[in-house]
C-alpha cells in the first residue's frame, strides 16, 4: 500500500500553522517577575490543542504536549539524533533496526519492551496521522519485535532514507498498550497507563489550562551532548494567551514564567536585564506560484519577474523585524545538506521586473502570519504594485488560506507559503512542486511541471551515501529556485521571553521539541 509522501508533507504542514498565528502589539505591564522565587512549576503559554493522542497531531500544541508524555526512540541534538528510548540504531534506505535501552516503563509501570514499540508504531502506521507520509515514505512499513534481543526493526519496499530522522518528530511518539486499547479517551486527554514519556496529564481546564505532572518513576531523559541547563519541573501548567500583548504583560508581572512573543514584544525587555528572549528558526517562508492554466504565472518569466523585484533583507525587517534568517534555499540553515551557497537565487533588477509585469492581473492570497498582521503581505503588494502589476490581496486568516490555496486551485495566483519542516530534511519543500496536485491526491501546491526536480529527487531516495543524497536534494532544490517555481525568502522565529531563573531549549533545528527547564538564580537554592 502507497500513500502519498507529499500529499502529506503540505497538509501537516498548512494544518500545523494554523495554531501558530498571534496578534501583537500593545504597551503597559510592570517587572513585578524579575526575581526568581523558588518553585517546582513552570508556567508556559500555549494555543488550543486538538487532539491529546500524538498519532493525530494536527498542530504545534499537538506536538509539544505530546512530546510531554510521550518518548520518541530518537531525539535531536545540535549534533545530529541522540538516543531516546532507544540505545542504538542501524538503518539503510530502507530499513531499520533500533536496540532499546533498559529499564523504561510505561506511567502504569509496564515495561516497554520491544513488542510494545512495534504495537505503537504498528498504530501510527495505519492512523490517519498528518506526518504518517512523511514518517514512513507514504509506505506501510513492516514491523518485526525481538523481546529477547530488545529491537525493533523496520522494513520498507522502496527506498525512503529519513525514517530515522522522522522518529525523532512527536507524533511517533510511543503510546503504551494502555492507550491503544483506548484511542478515543486518548485523543480526549489522559488514558491512565498511556505514556512512555516523563509526564502524566492530570488537569484540563479546556481552552484555559492544560497541567502535567513529573512521574516519580521517570529516568529516560534522552541522551542529550548538548548542555541542557536547570532541572525538570515537577508542574508544568500550560496557559492559553492568545493576545501576545497580554501574554507579555503577565510575563513581566510574574504571572507567566515561558512565553511565545511576537518581535515587536521584544522591545519591552530590552531594559529588563533579568529576562531572556531568545528567537528559534521556525517556519520557511517563500513565494510559491500557481502554474496551472488561467494563471499568468504558467510563464516562467512573468514569475523570474517576481522574483527579481524581492528584497529579502527589507521582507526580514517588515516580518520579523530582522530576527529571523535570511533565505538562501527553500529550508533554514540548520537543516541536514544545506550549503549556504545563494547561486540560485535570482538577483534582484527591479526595471525589468517592471518591463515584465506592466499591466499584470495577480491574486495574491496570503496568511495574516506572514508578519503582525499580514505586514509582509502587504509589502509585497506595494512591490508588485509599484513594478506596474495590478493586485489584488486577500489577506487572511490561516483556516481561509488553507482553504483557498490548497483546495481553490482556480482561486490564487501567488501565495506566501509557511513550511513547518518537522522531519528537518531538504527533501520536505521539494515535495511541495512534484508530482499531483492537492485535489489528485498529491502534494503538488502551484501545479509545477518540473521533471528535472523529480529525476533529482528520485536519484536522492536511491544515493549511495549521504554526500551524494544531499547533493541530488540541492540540486532539485536549485532547479526550483532558479526556474522560479518559488522563491526563497525567510525563515521566521519562533520568540520565547522567559523569567528569570526558566529557561527553554530547542535543539538540532527541532519545531516540536521545546524543552522547559528551571534553572533558579544561580545560588544553589
Amino acid at each position: 500500500m502507497k500513500r502519498s509522501i507529499i500529499r502529506g508533507g503540505a497538509i501537516a504542514a498548512a494544518a500545523a500553522l494554523a495554531l501558530t498565528a498571534c496578534s501583537g502589539g500593545g504597551e503597559g505591564g510592570s517587572s513585578a517577575g524579575a526575581e526568581f522565587t523558588p518553585t517546582d512549576t513552570i508556567r508556559a503559554t500555549l494555543d488550543i490543542p486538538a487532539t491529546f493522542d500524538p498519532m493525530l497531531g494536527l498542530s504545534l500544541p499537538d506536538f509539544v504536549l505530546a512530546r510531554q508524555s510521550f518518548d520518541t526512540l530518537v531525539r535531536k541534538d545540535e549534533g545530529g539524533l541522540v538516543p531516546g528510548l532507544a540505545a542504538s540504531w542501524d538503518s539503510t534506505p530502507t530499513s531499520a533496526s533500533f536496540t532499546l535501552r533498559d529499564g523504561a516503563t510505561c506511567s502504569d509501570g509496564t515495561p516497554i519492551t520491544a513488542t510494545v514499540v512495534k504495537n505503537s508504531l504498528d498504530a501510527l502506521a495505519g492512523s490517519a496521522g498528518s506526518i504518517v507520509p512523511q514518517t514512513f515514505g507514504g509506505q506501510v512499513p513492516t514491523i518485526t519485535a525481538d523481546d529477547a534481543a530488545g529491537t525493533v526493526s523496520l522494513a520498507l519496499e522502496t527506498p525512503w532514507p529519513y525514517l530515522v530522522q522522522a522518529l525523532s518528530t512527536s507524533s511517533t511518539g510511543i503510546v503504551c498498550p494502555a492507550g491503544l486499547a483506548d484511542l478515543e479517551g486518548l485523543a480526549a486527554g489522559h488514558v491512565e497507563g498511556a505514556e512512555s514519556g516523563p509526564y502524566i496529564q492530570t488537569a484540563v481546564e479546556p481552552g484555559v489550562r492544560y497541567t502535567y505532572e513529573l512521574r516519580d518513576d521517570y529516568e529516560m531523559w534522552p541522551e542529550w551532548t548538548s548542555e541542557v541547563a536547570g532541572e525538570p519541573a515537577r508542574t508544568i501548567e500550560f496557559v492559553i494567551s492568545p493576545d501576545t500583548s497580554a501574554t507579555t504583560n503577565l510575563v513581566l508581572d510574574g504571572q507567566l514564567d515561558i512565553a511565545k512573543i511576537m518581535p515587536e514584544s521584544m522591545d519591552r525587555f530590552t531594559d529588563q536585564a533579568a529576562y531572556e528572549v531568545t528567537p528559534f528558526l521556525f517556519s520557511d517562508f517563500s513565494l510559491v506560484f500557481n502554474e496551472r492554466e488561467g494563471s499568468p504565472f504558467v510563464d516562467q518569466q512573468l514569475r523570474t519577474a517576481v522574483a527579481q523585484l524581492i528584497d529579502r533583507e527589507e521582507f526580514g525587517q517588515t516580518t520579523m523585524q530582522g530576527t529571523g534568517e535570511i533565505a538562501t534555499t527553500l529550508v533554514s540553515s540548520q537543516t541536514q545538506c544545506v550549503t549556504g551557497d545563494a547561486d540560485a537565487l535570482i538577483p534582484q533588477d527591479a526595471a525589468a521586473a517592471a518591463e515584465a509585469l506592466a499591466g499584470t492581473k495577480i491574486r495574491l492570497v496570503a496568511p495574516q502570519i506572514v508578519g503582525t498582521n499580514g505586514a509582509g503581505n502587504t509589502y509585497l503588494q506595494e512591490i508588485l504594485r509599484a513594478a506596474g502589476a495590478e493586485v489584488e490581496l486577500e489577506n487572511v486568516d490561516v483556516g481561509t488560506w488553507i482553504s483557498t490555496v490548497l483546495t481553490e486551485p482556480d482561486a490564487w495566483d501567488l501565495t506566501v507559503y509557511a513550511d513547518l519542516n518537522f522531519v528537518g530534511s531538504l527533501s520536505s519543500p521539494i515535495t511541495n512542486f512534484i508530482g499531483p496536485g492537492i485535489l489528485e491526491g498529491g502534494g503538488n501546491i502551484g501545479g509545477a511541471q518540473a521533471p528535472e526536480v523529480e529525476r533529482l529527487f528520485a536519484e536522492s531516495l536511491t544515493a549511495a551515501d549521504e554526500e551524494a543524497r544531499c547533493g541530488a536534494l540541492n540540486a532539485a532544490a536549485d532547479a526550483i529556485i532558479a526556474d522560479a517555481h518559488a522563491v526563497p525568502l525567510i525563515t521566521d522565529s519562533f520568540i520565547y521571553a522567559q523569567r528569570p531563573g526558566f529557561q527553554v531549549t530547542m535543539l538540532g533545528g527541532s519545531l516540536d521539541d521545546h524543552i522547559f527547564r528551571i534553572v533558579g538564580d544561580g545560588s544553589g537554592e
